[in-house]
């Protein structure tokens, strides 16, 4: 947690003895880490901060500069040569605005002189990434209505209704419509949504041989016409014609059946990387601080 990696850096400085305040600025890597904890810890307790930190990371370029500044601290113009070595070509203006300034608001890199390095945060955040494998699939600009809907479907299959709950209809329809092109969702239900039942305890005189047939094909559990009329031996138009004189004389009933979604595999990969994502930021990073000065450094990428 962060206030437990905060206290563990205010019961280290408590022992230091220092000749003056100026020395800890200048030069404590534990002074830095402590103010550090405090910033980020801000930025992960503000309200939508999981929204912030997922629309940060769904950038191709962002993630190289996440990457780049794994090693070492680097400037807008360093950051430049980099993207351009994986075929980005970007004015430092576009960098800085575009891909550096998200990140620092999700509090993942930050200022540091002329460079710009990872925070703790963002390290734990890019281990997370690359040992789940991201692929980067999800929209830009979605509002994290892909996201909502994959961490929903992970706890199993639900309806257009119960997603609407979470996601205005509108933009649900248009974000099952993205997530089922990229794989990652799919229907559950077949293309008949309409199944048809027995009334039961009701006379059946009167029938046509066909009639009848169609009846005593129904099961309890219901069925849809297409495989109705398969079972029957006659063709679907027929069958639908039998069907409607059935429900004339109330012997047979219509019921539409509920579409659902569920994660297709892949969905659950990504659906897993989200929660481990939001993880992190609930959580605040469950990460001791190390105790030793010159351990700070090899912590923070100095």
């Amino acid at each position: 947690m962060f206030q437990q990696s905060l206290e563990q850096a205010k019961n280290y400085c408590k022992d230091c003895r220092t000749p003056s305040p100026m020395v800890c600025v200048e030069r404590c890597d534990v002074w830095r880490v402590k103010n550090e904890i405090v910033e980020v810890g801000r930025i992960v307790r503000e309200a939508g901060h999981t929204k912030i930190l997922l629309n940060a990371v769904k950038n191709a370029r962002r993630l190289t500069v996440i990457d780049a500044l794994q090693e070492h601290p680097l400037s807008v113009r360093e950051l430049q040569r980099q993207l351009k070595k994986s075929g980005h070509h970007h004015s430092r203006s576009t960098i800085a605005n575009s891909y550096v300034k998200p990140l620092r608001e999700a509090g993942l890199i930050k200022e540091d002189g002329a460079r710009y390095r990872l925070t703790f945060y963002g390290r734990k955040v890019r281990e997370a990434l690359h040992r789940l494998g991201y692929r980067n699939t999800l929209l830009l600009n979605s509002c994290c209505h892909e996201e909502t809907v994959l961490k929903e479907l992970a706890q199993g299959p639900k309806t257009f209704s119960e997603l609407g709950a979470l996601v205005n209809q509108k933009s649900l329809s248009r974000t099952l419509m993205r997530l089922r092109r990229r794989g990652l969702i799919t229907e559950k239900s077949s293309g008949d949504c309409v199944f048809y039942h027995r009334v039961k305890k009701r006379a059946v005189a009167g029938l046509s041989p066909t009639e009848k047939r169609v009846f005593e094909a129904i099961p309890e559990v219901g069925v849809s016409a297409r495989p109705l009329s398969k079972h029957v031996g006659i063709t679907l138009r027929r069958t639908y014609k039998y069907l409607r004189r059935l429900r004339e004389k109330k012997l047979v009933f219509a019921l539409r059946t509920r579409k659902t979604y569920e994660l297709t595999p892949l969905g659950r990969e990504i659906a897993v990387i989200l929660d481990e994502i939001a993880r992190l930021a609930s959580q605040s990073l469950n990460a001791p601080i190390p105790t030793p000065q010159h351990s700070f450094q090899s912590f923070l990428g100095y």
